[in-house]
């Protein structure tokens, strides 16, 4: 099912993805840019504190880029809201044809 690799995007490594699956677009320098996390391959310890110091490091560093990172981050929908619209419509339009 994928789980948080289908949702959430590295700030520092996945750009292109995240406006691929955010806006469409195959390009994130025109549509912005819709990381939303730190994330990090592998189930080791030394994965995780990577990408915690990696947050860290943002949160008590540069706070400006933090306050932006949050604002765009509660911007997205991750809810099943607009999955479950398109399955309806879908439903609908293959019951009438």
């Amino acid at each position: 099912t994928g789980g948080l690799r289908d949702t959430v995007f590295d700030v520092d490594t996945e750009k292109a993805r995240a406006a691929w699956e955010v806006d469409g677009s195959t390009d994130w320098k025109i549509t912005g840019d819709q990381t939303n996390g730190f994330s990090f391959d592998g189930t080791d310890a030394g994965a995780l504190d990577y990408a915690l110091d990696r947050a860290l490091d943002a949160y008590f560093n540069d706070r400006e880029w933090w306050r932006g990172f949050q604002a765009r981050v509660m911007r997205q929908d991750w809810s099943w809201n607009r999955p479950a619209l398109d399955y309806i419509e879908l439903y609908y339009g293959a019951t009438k044809g």
